[in-house]
C-alpha cells in the first residue's frame, strides 16, 4: 500500500482507508477563467499516480475533482482591466456561464491529453450552491460564523484546531490574507463565507444574508461532503492550497460536522520555469497547447514531471523538454522493436524469479512516497538487461500501469499504409539485387514522408515518426543563458560589439540592425541579436539577414527567456573592446562609435549614453541629463567596456522584464567606483517602445512595480551612490521610474 508524506501529521505514512478496499479521495479542481497552466497540471499529475497507485494495491477509488466556477470569476475581475479573453467574450455578449464552459473544456482535454484518469465525478461549484448554504447555517447555528454588513465570517478564535495543517499561528496567519483588511470582521484572521452581492453583480444568488456568492472556501467542504461524506481518505492539491485555502476548509468542515474532516493530505510542490514562478507578469507561464505547437508531445511533459519527486521544486525549461521527449522517443522504439520478436509462452516461467525482483523493487519505489524518479531508473536499468525483448515489454506494460505514458499504444506496423509496404517490398528487392543506391534512395524518401526504416538481422521493419522525428527545427536554438560559451575570459578582437535583444516587431529590429551596422565608420565591429522567443517572423527576418552582413550573429531562444537573460547572452558572446547594448525602438543615425571610444578611454567612467537619469531619492528617476554625470542611463543605448564586466557582474537574470533593468546594472557600476554620464547630442533617434505601449495600464504597472521592488531591495539603502548629496526618503516608497 502507497506510503505517502500527510502534510497533516508532518511524516511519511501508510494509507489505510476508513473503509476496507475504499478510498474516498477529493482534488481541488480548475477555476475556470482561465486556462490550467504546466503548473497546475504538474499538482495533477501527482492525483493521478497517487491514484494509479492505490488502483494497483486494489482499492477502489472514488475520485472527485470541483470545477469552481462561481466566486473568483468576478466582475470587478473584468472591471479592473483583468483577462483579456474574458473581456472579449463579454463584449461578444457572452455569459459568464459560456466563458466558465469554454475553459472547463480546455481543462479536460488537457487532462485527457496527458492521459490523466477521469475523475467519478466533476462537480461545479455553482451546481452546489444549497449544500454551501446548508453548511453555513450549521456554523451559524454552533456559534463558528456570524453575519455583518450581508457578509458571513468564520470566526477563527471559535474553533481551537485552527493552523493544524499549515503551522500558521497568530499573526502569521496574515500571511495568507489575499486582500486588504476588512473592517467588519472580528478579527483580521476570520474569513469569509458569503459575500455580499455589490450593486449591478449578475452572478449572485439569494441567501438567509441576502443575495452574494460563496467564499473560496466554503465551495470545497460542501462538495467533498456530498460526494464523499463528512470525513474521507484523501485530499489533494498544491503547495499553494495549504494555506489559507485547506486550513480554512478543516476548520469550516470540522466546525459544522464536528469530526475530522480528511485523514492524509497530500500536496504537490511548484513548477518554476526558468528558475521563477509561474507568472503571467513574467512571461513564463506555459501551456500544454502551446507545448504542442512548439511539437512536443504532451505525454513527454508528463514524463518529465517523473524526473522529480513530487514535494520537490520542479524547474521546467525547454531543455529539459527535449530530453524527457528523446527519453520517451527512445523508450516506445524499444517497445516497438521488441513486439517484432517471436512470441515464447516459456519466458514467463525461465524468467520468473528477475521478472519478481524487478516488480518488487519497482512497487517499492512507487509505494515509497511516490518515488517515481527511482521507478524511472529502474526501467531504464530494466531495458538495458539481457532480459529478452518479449519480458522486458511486459514488464514496461506493467510499469505504464502507474506512468501512464500510454506504451500499449507505440506506433507499430499495423499503422503502416499498404502503399508504404509495397514500396518496401520493392525495396527488399533492391537490396537482395546489392543495388544499395536505389535501396538508400527509397529508404530516404519513405523517411521524408514520415517513416522510420531499420534493417536488422531478424527483417526489415517500418512505422511512422514520433512528433520528435518529425519535428525539424529551423535552427539551432537555446533555453536559457547557461547554455552559451562565455567569451569574457578571452581577449577582446573587435573593437565594438553591439548587442540587441530582439523581442519581436521585425521593422524595429531590422531598422536598429541596419542603423548600427551602417554607422560603424572605420571600427571593426559585430551585431550579436537574441532572439528572445519571437512567433512573429523576426527569428525568419534574422536569418535572411545574416547573409548581406557577416559582421552579425544571432542566437535564438526557443522561447522568452526575459531581457536580462537575454542580454547576458550578448554580452557572454561579445569579442568587442567596448560594448553598446541598444533596444529595438532606437535607430543610430550617425556615427557614435567615436564618441563612445572618447568618453570610455577615461578609466572612472564605467556607462556611457544619450539618455542619463537623475534622481534626488531613488523613488523618482527623470530623464534631464543631457551632458555630464547622471544616475543611470537608459537602455534604449548605453555603452561600457568589456573588461569591466567580470568585475561589475552580468544582468540579473530576476529581471525578466526590461523595466528597471537598465538602472540596476548601472547600479552595479556605481557600486564599483565607476561614474555614469550622458552625452545627448549623439545621433540617435527614439521610435514608439512597442514593448511598452502594446501593454494595457495594468501590465506596465504590475511589471515595473515588481521590477522595481527588485532595485530597491537591492539599492534601497545606498543613498551613497546617488549624485545628489540630499538623499532622503529612499526607503519604503514604491513609485518607478518613466
Amino acid at each position: 500500500m502507497l506510503r505517502i508524506y500527510n502534510t497533516l501529521a508532518k511524516k511519511v505514512e501508510e494509507i489505510q482507508p476508513a473503509t476496507p478496499g475504499i478510498i474516498q479521495m477529493y482534488t481541488c479542481g480548475p477555476t475556470v477563467y482561465r486556462d490550467a497552466h504546466i503548473g497546475n497540471l504538474r499538482t495533477y499529475l501527482m492525483a493521478d499516480w497517487v491514484r494509479r497507485s492505490l488502483i494497483h494495491s486494489g482499492m477502489q477509488v472514488t475520485h472527485i475533482k470541483n470545477i469552481t466556477d462561481v466566486g473568483h470569476m468576478r466582475q470587478e475581475l473584468a472591471e479592473a482591466g483583468g483577462d483579456k479573453m474574458i473581456m472579449a467574450a463579454l463584449a461578444e455578449g457572452k455569459t459568464i456561464q459560456e466563458i466558465a464552459d469554454v475553459y472547463a473544456g480546455r481543462f479536460f482535454r488537457d487532462e485527457a491529453r496527458l492521459n490523466i484518469m477521469e475523475a467519478t465525478v466533476f462537480p461545479w461549484a455553482s451546481h452546489h450552491i444549497p449544500e454551501m448554504i446548508t453548511i453555513n447555517e450549521a456554523l451559524v447555528a454552533n456559534g463558528h460564523a456570524y453575519e455583518k454588513g450581508g457578509n458571513l465570517y468564520f470566526d477563527v478564535p471559535s474553533f481551537d484546531g485552527y493552523g493544524k495543517l499549515s503551522n500558521n499561528i497568530g499573526g502569521d496567519l496574515l500571511e495568507g490574507v489575499r486582500s486588504e483588511a476588512d473592517p467588519l470582521k472580528r478579527d483580521p484572521r476570520d474569513f469569509t463565507l458569503w459575500k455580499a452581492a455589490e450593486p449591478g453583480r449578475d452572478v449572485k444568488w439569494d441567501s438567509p444574508w441576502g443575495e452574494g456568492f460563496p467564499g473560496w472556501h466554503i465551495e470545497c467542504s460542501a462538495m467533498a461532503s456530498k460526494y464523499l461524506g463528512e470525513s474521507f481518505d484523501i485530499h489533494t492539491g498544491g503547495v499553494d492550497n495549504v494555506f489559507p485555502h485547506h486550513e480554512d476548509e478543516i476548520a469550516q468542515s470540522e466546525a459544522a460536522f464536528g469530526n475530522q474532516h480528511v485523514n492524509y493530505w497530500i500536496h504537490a510542490q511548484h513548477l518554476l520555469a526558468d528558475g521563477a514562478k509561474m507568472a503571467k507578469s513574467a512571461g513564463n507561464v506555459f501551456l500544454i497547447e502551446e507545448l504542442i505547437e512548439r511539437g512536443f508531445s504532451p505525454l513527454s511533459f508528463r514524463y518529465l514531471c517523473m524526473t522529480v519527486r513530487y514535494r520537490h521544486r520542479m524547474n521546467f525549461t525547454f531543455t529539459s523538454l527535449k530530453a524527457a521527449e528523446k527519453a520517451l522517443t527512445n523508450l516506445r522504439h524499444r517497445m516497438w522493436l521488441w513486439s517484432q520478436e517471436q512470441a515464447d509462452n516459456g519466458h514467463a516461467a525461465r524468467y520468473a524469479s528477475e521478472i519478481d525482483e524487478y516488480q518488487r523493487r519497482f512497487w517499492d519505489a512507487v509505494e515509497s512516497d511516490l518515488d517515481l524518479p527511482t521507478a524511472l531508473s529502474l526501467t531504464w536499468e530494466l531495458v538495458r538487461s539481457g532480459l529478452p525483448g518479449r519480458v522486458k515489454m511486459d514488464l514496461l506494460l506493467v510499469f505504464d500501469e502507474i506512468f501512464g505514458l500510454e506504451l500499449d499504444k507505440a506506433p507499430a506496423e499495423n499503422s503502416v499504409t499498404e502503399d508504404v509496404i509495397t514500396t518496401l517490398q520493392i525495396r527488399g528487392g533492391h537490396r537482395e539485387q546489392s543495388d544499395f543506391a536505389t535501396a538508400d534512395s527509397i529508404r530516404g524518401q519513405l523517411a521524408s514522408d514520415g517513416y522510420l526504416v531499420e534493417d536488422t538481422a531478424g527483417g526489415t521493419r517500418v512505422r511512422p515518426k514520433t512528433p520528435l522525428e518529425l519535428r525539424q527545427e529551423k535552427w539551432a536554438s537555446v533555453s536559457s543563458s547557461r547554455e552559451i560559451k562565455s567569451y569574457l575570459d578571452q581577449p577582446a578582437e573587435l573593437d565594438f560589439t553591439y548587442i540587441l535583444n530582439a523581442y519581436g516587431y521585425p521593422s524595429d529590429v531590422k531598422r536598429c540592425i541596419e542603423g548600427m551596422l551602417n554607422h560603424s565608420g572605420d571600427h571593426k565591429v559585430e551585431a550579436i541579436v537574441v532572439d528572445n522567443g519571437s512567433t512573429d517572423g523576426t527569428g525568419e527576418l534574422l536569418e535572411g539577414m545574416l547573409t548581406q552582413h557577416p559582421e552579425l550573429r544571432v542566437v535564438h531562444c526557443d522561447h522568452v527567456i526575459g531581457d536580462a537573460a537575454s542580454k547576458n547572452i550578448g554580452l557572454m558572446q561579445s569579442r568587442g573592446r567596448n560594448i553598446v547594448v541598444m533596444d529595438g525602438s532606437a535607430e543610430i543615425t550617425g556615427n557614435i562609435l567615436d564618441s563612445i571610444n572618447q568618453q570610455l578611454s577615461d578609466p572612472t567612467v564605467g556607462i556611457f549614453g544619450p539618455w542619463g537619469l537623475s534622481t534626488p531619492d531613488m523613488q523618482h528617476f527623470h530623464e534631464e541629463v543631457d551632458s555630464g554625470d547622471a544616475d543611470a542611463m537608459q537602455a534604449y543605448c548605453m555603452a561600457f567596456r568589456r573588461e569591466e564586466i567580470n568585475n561589475v557582474g552580468l544582468m540579473r537574470e530576476c529581471f525578466r522584464f526590461y523595466r528597471n533593468l537598465d538602472i540596476d546594472y548601472c547600479f552595479q557600476f556605481k557600486d564599483k567606483g565607476f561614474r555614469v554620464v550622458a552625452d545627448a547630442s549623439l545621433p540617435l533617434v527614439r521610435h514608439e517602445h512597442r514593448q511598452w505601449t502594446e501593454l494595457d495600464d495594468n501590465q506596465r504597472d504590475e511589471l515595473s512595480r515588481k521590477n522595481f521592488g527588485r532595485f530597491l531591495k537591492r539599492w534601497g539603502n545606498r543613498p551613497d551612490l546617488l549624485i545628489a548629496a540630499d538623499a532622503v526618503g529612499f526607503e519604503n516608497q514604491h513609485k518607478f521610474h518613466h
